[in-house]
C-alpha cells in the first residue's frame, strides 16, 4: 500500500528497487479500499509477499494477529463529525491506509465529503484531480510523515467527514490498511480491508423544555462531590420522550471518547459539554469535564444541540472542587464495588450480591471509584483507557480500611481503569491484616481534607 505510481503493474515491476518503493509511502492510487464498486482491489495487489504466503498470493485478513477497524458513529445529515481508522499488528513498523464513503443505495456514489488533517491525502476517483473530486469518489490515504516509520503496536488517523443531505440513507466505509515491515519494499507486509455502515440519525425535534432538579455524584450519589473528571447524575424532567432511553454504545464511541451528545441531549458544565454515558427521560448520567473551574458552575441540559430548535434548561449551580472522593457500591447494598483481579469474580457478599465471594485477609482486590482528580500521564473526560497503560493518580489517595489507615506497600496501584471511561478509578489493595474477619469492614478514602461517603464495606471472611 507504500506506493505512488498510477498504474500497478509498474509498481510491481519496480518492487526490488527500495529507493524507488520509499518514495511510494506518499499514499496509494484510488480506489484500493476493497468496496466492489472499484472492482474489489486492495492493496495486495503490490503488497503480496509475507511469512503467511512467502511465494506470493497473499489475501486481506489472512493474519489474525492484527486488527483493522473504522470508527464512526450515526450521521447527523451535513454536520462534520470525526472518522477514526485504527491497525494494530504485533510485528509491524510501519503503517498505511485508505478510505472512502459511499451510499449504500448506489455504492458508486461517493457519500459526503472528507476534509483530510495535516499528513493525509484526498484523492479522485474517475481521474479528477488530487484534491478537488467533484462528484467523483473520494479517497483518503496517508501521507510519507503519517506512516510512522518505526512505530510498533499500531497506527490511526483521524479524519473529519461532512455527511450527506437530508434523505441520503445508509453509507458504508471502506478501508485498507497496510502493517508494513518498514524494509522500504513491497515485502513481508500484512494488508487488512473492514467496512462499516451508519444509519442516518433521526432529526432531533424534541419539543419539552428541560428542567434540571438535582445533580449527584455518580458513585455515592449524594449532591456534593463534584469535581473534574468525576461521574454524576442529572435528575429532573423533560430529557426525553416518557419511556425512552439510551446508553452509549459502541457505535456513539468514536475516537476513542465518549460522546457528548447522545440521543438529541447535551449537557454544559461551566460553557463546556460534558461526555455522557446514559439517558432517560429524568436521568442524565455524564462525566465533568477536565478543564472546568473551581467553585461554583453552572449545569445545563440543551435539547436538540447545534439545531434553530435548540432548547435549554435553567442553570443549576455546582461547586466544583479538583478532587472529590467517592466509591461505587454494587447497588442497592453497602458492599463496595470490588473485584478479585486475577478472575474478576465479584468480591461481595454473597447474600446480597449473588456469585460473589467474601475475600480473605492477605488477598487481593480491586474496588472503584470516582472524583480523583487528574492522572499523570493526564488522561481527559470522555476518554477510553488505554488497555495496555495504567495512568496514576497524580494527587495521594490514602485508604483507610477498617479504622486503620493502610500501609502505602498494601495498596499496590491507584489509577484509571484499563478499558473504560477516565472517570472510573481502580485501587487495587491488599486486605490488611487490621481487618476483621467475620465482619463488614468500613472502608474509606481520603485526599488531604476530603473524604468518600461514609457507609462503606468490603466484608471479610
Amino acid at each position: 500500500m507504500i506506493h505512488r505510481l498510477g498504474r500497478t503493474l509498474l509498481v510491481c515491476s519496480l518492487a526490488a528497487m527500495p529507493a524507488l518503493i520509499y518514495g511510494f509511502a506518499n499514499g496509494p492510487v484510488p480506489g484500493r479500499t476493497g468496496a466492489a464498486a472499484d472492482g474489489g482491489l486492495s492493496c495486495t495487489a503490490c503488497h503480496r509477499i509475507n511469512s503467511l504466503a512467502p511465494t506470493g498470493g497473499a489475501t486481506a485478513n489472512m493474519d489474525p494477529r492484527g486488527s483493522f477497524r473504522i470508527e464512526a458513529g450515526p450521521y447527523a445529515p451535513g454536520v462534520k463529525q470525526t472518522i477514526r481508522v485504527v491497525l494494530t499488528h504485533p510485528e509491524a513498523a510501519r503503517w498505511g491506509f485508505q478510505l472512502t464513503a459511499r451510499l449504500v443505495s448506489d455504492e458508486t456514489k461517493p457519500a459526503g465529503k472528507f476534509t483530510p488533517a495535516d499528513g493525509l491525502r484526498l484523492v479522485c476517483g474517475g481521474g479528477a484531480p488530487e484534491g478537488n473530486c467533484g462528484a467523483n469518489p473520494e479517497f483518503v490515504d496517508h501521507s510519507l510523515p503519517t506512516t510512522f516509520a518505526g512505530q510498533s503496536g499500531g497506527a490511526s488517523w483521524t479524519i473529519e467527514w461532512t455527511p450527506p443531505a437530508t434523505g441520503s440513507g445508509e453509507v458504508v466505509f471502506y478501508a485498507a490498511g497496510n502493517a508494513a515491515n518498514n524494509n522500504l519494499i513491497n515485502t513481508g507486509d500484512f494488508i487488512y480491508t473492514t467496512n462499516k455502515k451508519i444509519a442516518e440519525a433521526a432529526p432531533c425535534n424534541l419539543t419539552s423544555t428541560p428542567t434540571v432538579t438535582t445533580v449527584l455524584n455518580g458513585a455515592s450519589f449524594r449532591n456534593s462531590g463534584f469535581a473534574l473528571n468525576t461521574m454524576l447524575s442529572l435528575g429532573g424532567s423533560g430529557f426525553q420522550a416518557p419511556g425512552t432511553s439510551k446508553t452509549a454504545s459502541a457505535t456513539d464511541i468514536v475516537g476513542n471518547k465518549f460522546p457528548t451528545a447522545l440521543s438529541c441531549v447535551a449537557v454544559e458544565i461551566d460553557g463546556k459539554q460534558a461526555p455522557i454515558t446514559y439517558v432517560d427521560a429524568s436521568q442524565i448520567n455524564v462525566q465533568a469535564p477536565t478543564t472546568v473551574a473551581l467553585g461554583d458552575v453552572a449545569v445545563r441540559v440543551i435539547l436538540n444541540p447545534g439545531t434553530s430548535n435548540e432548547r435549554r434548561s435553567a442553570a443549576f449551580t455546582i461547586k466544583m472542587d479538583d478532587v472529590a472522593p467517592a466509591l461505587f457500591r454494587f447497588l442497592p447494598t453497602p458492599c463496595v464495588a470490588a473485584i478479585f483481579p486475577n478472575t474478576g469474580v465479584l468480591a461481595a457478599d454473597p447474600a446480597l450480591v449473588p456469585n460473589s465471594v467474601k475475600p480473605k485477609v492477605g488477598e487481593i482486590v480491586s474496588i472503584f471509584a470516582t472524583g480523583l482528580g487528574v492522572t499523570e500521564p493526564v488522561y481527559q473526560a470522555g476518554e477510553i483507557t488505554p488497555g495496555n497503560v495504567a495512568p496514576r493518580a497524580r494527587d495521594q489517595v490514602q485508604v483507610e480500611f477498617n479504622g486503620v489507615m493502610m500501609n502505602a506497600s498494601d495498596i499496590l496501584y491507584v489509577g484509571l481503569t484499563p478499558g473504560s471511561i477516565t472517570g472510573l478509578w481502580q485501587i487495587n489493595l491488599r486486605v490488611p491484616t487490621t481487618a476483621t474477619p467475620g465482619r463488614d469492614n468500613p472502608i474509606v478514602l481520603r485526599m488531604g481534607s476530603l473524604t468518600s461517603q461514609p457507609g462503606v464495606f468490603l466484608p471479610i471472611q
